[in-house]
C-alpha cells in the first residue's frame, strides 16, 4: 500500500487545550500530505473544532469529551469498517479504552497508543489495581505502544503493563520558537507589565494534576519581596478555588492572566518558569519554556526531570517541598549570571532532545511499517 492512500485515525477524548490535543494536531499538521487522517474526536475548541476544517467533516467521528459511550464505540466500529481505515492510533487513557477494545472487532488494524502519561498517582489502591490490570488486558490488543519519556517508560515497566519490544519513546516537541526582535523591556511594555518586576511565569490548566496549593504557597512565601511576581496563564475547573485561596490570604504578588494566544511573549518577558505538578508525561509547557530560554524550577517528576537538568538548565525540588523551590528562585532573581547560563543549557537540551522533525519522522515510520 502506498503511503498516500493508507488511512490513519487519530482518537482522543479531549480537543480542548492541553499537551495531549496540542501533539495530535501537530501529528495532523506535519503529516498531512502523507496519509490519509480521519479523527475520533469531541468537537472541542479550539482542536476538535480545527480538525473537522482540516480533514473534512466526512474524515471526522464525535466522541464525547472524557468518557466512554457505548453506543459510539459500536458506531466508530461502523465507521472504520465503512472508510476501510486499518490504523488506529489512540492518545491517552480514554482513547486507548476506544482504540484498544476496537482489535476485538475489526482484528485486521494496526493499533498504536501513546500513553501521554500514566497517572496512577491520583488513585487509591483499588482503583490503582484496576487500572494496571485494565492496561496489561489492553495491551495484549496493542501492536505498538509510544511513551513520551524514558520515566513514563520506566513506571509502565514497573508495573509490568507490556514488553519492552512493544513500546518506543517518542519524545514529545514543538516548532522553532522564533527569537523577538523587541527587547524584554520592550515587551513588558507592550504586555503592560512593570519593568522592575522579577517575574515567575506558570502555563498551565488548573486542576489537581497540576498542584497549584503547592504553587499559591510558593507565591505566599515570597510576598514579602515586592519585586517578584508570578504570572499563571490558564484555566480549568479549580479556577473559582484559587481565586478564593489568593482573596482570603491576600496574595498580590499573582495575577491570573487566563488563556492568551500570545504565550511566548510572556515567556519572553518572564525571568524563570515554575511548574509545582504532582505528575506528568512530558510537559509541553516546559519545553516550550527552555526553547525560549528561561532556567526552570520544578518539581522531580516524571517528564519534568527529563527536561530539567538539576543544576544546569534549572532546579528540581523534591515534590511539596515550597521552600526549596523558594530557595531555588531568590537564588536565580540574585544572579542574572546564573540565569544566562541556565538559559544557554535550556536551548541546548532543546537542540539535542525536542525536535519537532525528529518526532514527526520517528511516527511515519510507525506509520509505514507494515
Amino acid at each position: 500500500m502506498n503511503l498516500e492512500t493508507r488511512k490513519i485515525i487519530l482518537i482522543t477524548v479531549r480537543a480542548d487545550l492541553g499537551g495531549g490535543p496540542y501533539h495530535i494536531d501537530l501529528i495532523l499538521r506535519n503529516l498531512f500530505e502523507n496519509f490519509i487522517f480521519f479523527a475520533a474526536a469531541p468537537l472541542n475548541k479550539p482542536y476538535g473544532v480545527q480538525w473537522q476544517k482540516l480533514i473534512g467533516k466526512n474524515h471526522f467521528f464525535e466522541l464525547p469529551f472524557r468518557s466512554f459511550n457505548v453506543i459510539k464505540f459500536f458506531k466508530l466500529i461502523n465507521f472504520i469498517k465503512i472508510n476501510s481505515i486499518r490504523t488506529v492510533h489512540s492518545h491517552g487513557k480514554g482513547a486507548g479504552i476506544y482504540g484498544r477494545l476496537l482489535k476485538i472487532f475489526v482484528p485486521g488494524i494496526k493499533v498504536i497508543h501513546t500513553f501521554h502519561g500514566l497517572h496512577v498517582q491520583q488513585y487509591n489502591v483499588i482503583k490503582k489495581n484496576f487500572y494496571v490490570l485494565l492496561e496489561r488486558l489492553l495491551s495484549t490488543l496493542t501492536d505498538q505502544l509510544i511513551n513520551v519519556s524514558l520515566g513514563e517508560q520506566n513506571i509502565c515497566l514497573n508495573y509490568r503493563l507490556f514488553n519492552k519490544k512493544k513500546s518506543q519513546i517518542i519524545y514529545n516537541a514543538i516548532p522553532p520558537i522564533l527569537v523577538p526582535t523587541l527587547s524584554k523591556d520592550e515587551i513588558k511594555r507592550k504586555l503592560s507589565l512593570s519593568l522592575d518586576k522579577f517575574i515567575i511565569i506558570s502555563v498551565l490548566r488548573f486542576n489537581v494534576q497540576k498542584n497549584l496549593p503547592l504553587m499559591l504557597n510558593i507565591a505566599e512565601q515570597l510576598i514579602q519581596n515586592d519585586k517578584i511576581l508570578f504570572l499563571i496563564i490558564g484555566d480549568g475547573e479549580q479556577r473559582k478555588e484559587v481565586e478564593d485561596v489568593i482573596g482570603t490570604n491576600n496574595i498580590n504578588n499573582i495575577e491570573l492572566l487566563g488563556f492568551k494566544n500570545n504565550i511566548n511573549e510572556y515567556l519572553f518577558a518572564s525571568d524563570v518558569y515554575l511548574s509545582t505538578s504532582l505528575w506528568e508525561g512530558l510537559p509541553y509547557s516546559l519545553i516550550e519554556a527552555a526553547s525560549c530560554g528561561l532556567p526552570i524550577v520544578a518539581s522531580d517528576v516524571t517528564g519534568n526531570n527529563e527536561i530539567v537538568n538539576d543544576g544546569e538548565n534549572g532546579y528540581l525540588f523534591p515534590l511539596n517541598k515550597a521552600e526549596t523551590a523558594v530557595d531555588k528562585i531568590l537564588m536565580l532573581k540574585e544572579s542574572p549570571d546564573l540565569r544566562n547560563i541556565m538559559a544557554e543549557k535550556s536551548l541546548k537540551i532543546v537542540r539535542s532532545k525536542f525536535q519537532l522533525n525528529k518526532m514527526i519522522e520517528q511516527i511515519k515510520e510507525i506509520y509505514s511499517e507494515n
